[in-house]
C-alpha cells in the first residue's frame, strides 16, 4: 500500500445506534431545527444561531457516538442558505439525515420511508 494510501485510509464508519441516548438527543436537537422556517432572511439568520451553537457543541455533546454520525449533519448545519434557495436540495439533505429527522417511534427496524417534507414557513 502507498504511503499516501496508508495516510488518507478511512476506517469504515461504526454503525449508528439510534436508541444511544446522544444520538436520541441530537435527533431532537436537528428536528427542532429542521422545524424552523426559513423563508426570510431573517429566519435564516435566527436558523444559523441555533446551527452554529449545535455545530461548535458536536463533538463535546456527543462524543461518544461522533465517530458514527453521518457526515451530511455538517453539511446539514452549514447549507441552510442553499435549502432556502433550492427545494431539492433540501429533500436531498433531509433524505440524507431521515433517520435523525424522524421522530424515534416512526423509525422501522428496516430502511425509514424519506419524511414528507413540507416547505419551511409553510403550513
Amino acid at each position: 500500500m502507498s504511503f499516501l494510501a496508508k495516510i488518507f485510509r478511512r476506517r469504515p464508519r461504526p454503525k449508528l445506534d439510534l436508541s444511544h441516548p446522544q444520538v436520541v438527543a441530537l435527533s431532537a436537537r436537528l428536528r427542532a431545527l429542521h422545524a424552523m422556517p426559513i423563508s426570510s432572511k431573517e429566519e435564516v439568520a435566527a436558523w444559523e444561531v441555533e446551527a452554529e451553537k449545535l455545530r461548535e457543541r458536536l463533538y463535546e455533546d456527543y462524543k461518544e457516538v461522533y465517530d458514527s454520525l453521518p457526515h451530511e449533519i455538517e453539511h446539514y448545519l452549514v447549507d441552510v442558505d442553499i435549502r432556502a434557495k433550492d427545494p431539492g436540495y433540501a429533500k436531498y439533505q433531509a433524505e440524507q439525515l431521515v433517520e435523525l429527522l424522524s421522530l424515534p417511534e416512526e423509525m422501522p427496524n428496516q430502511s425509514p420511508e424519506p419524511m414528507p417534507l413540507k416547505r419551511h414557513g409553510s403550513s
